[in-house]
Order: structure tokens, then C-alpha cells, then sequence
């Protein structure tokens, strides 16, 4: 069915591109109007003889073609087939009123606009079909782990666990202490002879006499064929020393590497963040024409991988090597892939990650990549709802709830103190509220009123008492929280604050919401409340 709607909508684009190429030519040419109004009726049979080509050789069939030079001879086929077409009917048979000028830059036009888009059509298709379990780049992210997640505030009801980073060696459950067989030495003495810091800083952390020679795969390489035949949970410790970076399908890798880990086994490795790369620019370019070339470097290898076309003609160009990563999105892959971190130190401008294989790997097949996100909330007589906003987080940073809450300490109200998720521009958005513009979907749909208590998730909603659970599902959520109104700090205020506004409205729902809106106006646009 995927395949049939790319053929479709090819199809249709063909023509647009078609049309596209005739208005720019005329644009370019003087007398616009003129060439419009006088070839526009030869343009039919252009599109129709250019189309029809296409549908002969095959030139909307994705599904059909091995690589991206078939796509190109097919591409060729068709448009000479189309070519000659046209010069047929306008030299032999002298049918129709063309222009040389007007046919040949619109061919150009059509040709050079046809290898950029499908081309790019064709390895984001690919992409997406080599990781179709793993990654996903839509408009609207629809990850389930996501569109659960909640506010951190509420936390503060829940247990807390240690932090998995601890200054102590970390010890494996699977072995006793070996000394004959331990993988210190030769890690010392051969693998990381010329490397000491980063033998320092695994044997810091590892109790390395518990791991096993026998056990312990080392390489410096983002081949995957590598670990491919690996048996699964054969290996305690694997060491890559390649930079994360490099590998063409990273999620896949990691699956990989967790199921040839045992349970507890360590995986360590290393890569380049985005921090760490801009760093590299300015310091070889100078801060000045370091920013320009960081800039271009950004949107290059950050941005294109992360839209449709964009991202096909990136991997085709680059095979998927060198791309820009940051640390939270680094951290988010592996709790996503089931490892945890056991600690984590800069060595000669790269990340240096010591993972530990804790679960299986998770099987969520829309991680956030795309602008909007969606949140799964309960809505009016408890009818779920999808409440959209703009993603403002690192991709893959609904992973790390857990771990950043045990890492960081929460402010007054329970939001996470300089929560390292969010990124430069997502802190802009928030400050001035453009993440929430989505919402307003969710109002002109009658999903949410203008004033109304904070829609929840089903897991935070049972954390209610019961009169409330059911009071909260008589009225509709809104896009004004009366915590904007009263400013509550913890949980419990949070509870008794909707309370008193639920009842107010109940009693008189047009004053209340009115009286809720301004108090809550005021207090954000003059005394800067912002949400937790």
C-alpha cells in the first residue's frame, strides 16, 4: 500500500514539476504573460507525452528499482523516450505551437528537478525500509512512551531510585574474580596501549579482574558485518572504539550489541557531540569563521538526516558516516537499545560512554524526530485525545525520564533544574510559547476549551482521588490551566487548586473561566509565570 501511494503521488508530482519548470522559464523570459496565454494549451499534450513515459518506463515505480543507479538509467529512459516524443509531434508531424526556447528550458527544468527529488524520494524510502523499526521521521512523532509522558512534578509522589552513576567499579553478576584469564592486562598492555586515559578511565569504573579474555570482544570498527554472527549473550564485554558517528543504521547496532551482551554484560564506546564538534570548528577556523562553518556543518549533517528527501540524498551522499549527534540524543539511543550508563568522560574531544545491558531493547517505532509531538490524554466523559505541540527536546529524550529524574534535582513546582533534554531553541519556544500554538488544533476540533484544568495522562490521572478522577471528567481540558491563576508548588496544591475551580464552574461556568482567564493573562504576561 506504501508503495502504491509513492507511485501516486510521484505521478501527480511529475505533473507539478512539469508545470513548475514551464511558468519558470516564462518568468525568466520577458513577455510572462504572453508565453502563458499562448503555450498553455501546447503544455497538455507536453504533460501528457512526458507523463505517459514515465508510466511506460517504470519511472514511478520505487519498489522496483535496486539502488540509485537504476534510478538513474530509468530516469534517463524515460525523459529521452519523452524527448524525441515531442520532437516528433513538433518537427514531423508540426502539431501544436511551440516554442524552442520555451520547450527546451522547461526538459532542463523538469530533468534537473526530477534527479534532485527523486532521488532523494528514493533513498529516504530506502532508509526508512532499512530501519522501518527503529526510526521514523513524520510530521507528527506518534511515539506511545511519548504521548504517556507527563509532567516531571509528579514525581514527587513516586519512589525514587540511586542514580545508575556512582564513583564505584562497577562489578558484573556473571563471574567470580579471574586472574589468569582477566581482560586487564592485555586491555593495558595491547588493546589500549596507546590510549591510557581511556584506560584510566574503564578501569575506574570497571572492576575489569570480572571480565573474562575469553568473553571480551574488542574492535575499531562501524562495520556491522563485524558482530553480525556474534552468538547472543555470549560476550561480557565488547568495546568499540570507533565513533558512533560512522554507523549507518546506529539503532540496529545497538540491538545487536544488547543481544550479544548477557544481561550485565558492558558495552563501551565512544562519539563526537554536537557540542564537542563545534568546538573542533573553533578551534580550527577561529570563533568567527568557525560559527559560519559550524552553521553550514549543522545543517548539513543535524538537519538533513532528519527530513524526507533532505535525509535520502544525506545517507546516499555520506553513507549515513560522520553525522552530527548530540549527547542527549546519544544517551536516548541506548536507553532506548536497553543499556543504562554507568558513567560517561570527555577523552581528546570525543564522549566516552561505559553502558551496562539492563533489559531488553525497546520495539517503539517513532522515536521524536518529527516538528510536532502528540500527548495521549483523557478528555471530556474520559475520551482520549491527542494533545499536539511542538517538539522543543533532543530526539529520543522521552527515554531518559527516568534517568534524568534520578540525576537531577527538581525546582519549586517539580520541574527538572536545567534539564539537559531541551534544547537552545526549545527553551526560545518555550519562553515564548510557541511549542503550545498546536494546542489551538486541539481547540477549533472541541477537544479543549480556552480555560480549563491541565489534560492528563491515564498513569498520572489515577494518581487523583477518586472524587476528583471523577469531577475532572464532567468538563472539558483547556488550554489555561488554573495553575496559572493560582500558582500551586506541589502536587497537592496542584489538586486542591483544580478542585476549587471545578467547583466554581459547576456553579457558574461562563464568570469562573472568565475570572480564571485574566488572573491567569496577568500572571503570565506581568509576573512571568511560566508552566511546570
Amino acid at each position: 500500500m506504501k508503495y502504491k501511494i509513492t507511485k501516486w503521488g510521484l505521478f501527480f508530482l511529475d505533473i507539478i514539476l512539469v508545470v513548475f519548470s514551464f511558468l519558470f522559464v516564462a518568468k525568466v523570459r520577458s513577455g510572462t504573460r504572453i508565453i502563458v496565454s499562448t503555450y498553455w494549451r501546447s503544455l497538455i499534450p507536453f504533460t501528457l507525452i512526458w507523463i505517459g513515459s514515465g508510466v511506460w518506463g517504470l519511472k514511478y515505480s520505487m519498489e522496483t528499482i535496486a539502488n540509485g543507479g537504476e534510478l538513474l538509467k530509468r530516469l534517463f529512459k524515460c525523459n529521452t523516450v519523452a524527448v524525441l516524443a515531442i520532437f516528433f509531434v513538433m518537427y514531423i508531424l508540426k502539431k501544436f505551437h511551440y516554442s524552442r526556447y520555451i520547450v527546451i528550458g522547461t526538459i532542463l527544468g523538469v530533468i534537473v528537478l526530477e534527479i534532485i527529488i527523486f532521488i532523494g524520494v528514493y533513498y529516504t524510502l530506502r532508509f526508512q525500509k532499512e530501519n522501518r523499526n527503529f526510526a521514523s521521521t513524520k510530521l507528527v512523532t506518534r511515539s506511545k512512551v511519548l504521548e504517556e509522558s507527563q509532567s516531571p512534578k509528579f514525581f514527587e509522589e513516586e519512589a525514587r531510585e540511586i542514580p545508575t552513576i556512582s564513583d564505584k567499579a562497577y562489578v558484573p553478576p556473571f563471574s567470580e574474580a579471574i586472574e589468569e584469564d582477566s581482560i586487564l592486562v592485555p586491555l593495558w598492555q595491547k588493546y589500549l596501549i596507546g590510549n591510557s586515559a581511556l584506560f584510566d578511565f574503564i578501569n575506574d569504573f570497571l572492576n575489569l579482574t570480572r571480565f573474562s579474555k575469553s568473553h571480551t570482544l574488542v574492535l575499531n570498527s562501524e562495520t556491522f558485518f563485524n558482530i553480525e554472527n556474534e552468538a547472543e549473550n555470549s560476550r561480557h564485554l565488547f568495546i568499540n572504539l570507533h565513533k558512533i558517528n560512522d554507523f549507518r543504521r546506529l539503532n540496529v547496532y545497538l540491538i545487536r550489541v544488547n543481544e550479544m551482551l548477557e544481561t550485565g554484560g558492558v558495552f563501551i564506546c565512544q562519539g563526537q557531540t554536537i557540542t564537542e564538534r563545534r568546538e573542533e570548528f573553533y578551534k580550527r577556523f577561529t570563533p568567527y569563521l568557525g560559527r559560519v562553518f559550524y552553521g553550514a556543518d549543522f545543517i548539513y549533517r543535524r538537519v538533513f538526516p532528519k527530513l524526507p528527501i533532505l535525509q535520502g540524498w544525506y545517507f546516499a551522499l555520506t553513507k549515513g558516516k560522520n553525522r552530527a549527534l548530540s549527547e542527549t540524543e546519544m544517551l536516548g539511543r541506548f536507553y532506548f537499545c536497553g543499556f543504562d550508563l554507568i558513567h560517561k568522560r570527555e577523552i581528546d574531544g570525543h564522549m566516552h560512554f561505559i553502558l551496562r545491558k539492563s533489559r531488553e531493547p525497546k520495539r517503539d517505532q517513532n522515536p521524536t524526530y518529527g516538528p510536532l509531538i502528540r500527548l495521549k490524554r483523557k478528555g471530556l466523559n474520559g475520551k482520549t485525545i491527542y494533545v499536539k505541540k511542538f517538539r522543543t527536546m533532543h530526539p529520543y529524550s522521552e527515554y531518559l525520564q527516568a534517568y534524568v529524574y534520578a540525576t537531577n534535582e527538581l525546582q519549586d513546582g517539580g520541574k527538572f533544574r536545567d534539564d539537559f533534554r531541551v534544547t537552545s531553541w526549545g527553551k526560545i519556544m518555550r519562553k515564548l510559547w510557541i511549542d503550545e500554538l498546536p494546542q489551538f488544533l486541539n481547540f477549533f476540533a472541541g477537544e479543549l476549551s480556552l480555560v480549563g484544568v491541565r489534560a492528563l495522562s491515564e498513569h498520572y490521572y489515577q494518581l487523583y482521588p477518586a472524587d476528583m478522577q471523577e469531577l475532572r471528567l464532567k468538563v472539558k481540558p483547556g488550554l489555561l490551566p488554573p495553575f496559572y491563576a493560582d500558582m500551586p508548588t506541589s502536587f497537592d496544591e496542584i489538586v486542591e487548586s483544580e478542585r476549587r475551580y471545578l467547583m466554581q464552574k459547576m456553579e457558574r461556568p461562563w464568570l469562573t473561566d472568565w475570572k480564571y482567564f485574566w488572573k491567569g493573562t496577568w500572571n503570565i504576561l506581568i509576573k512571568r509565570a511560566r508552566s511546570n
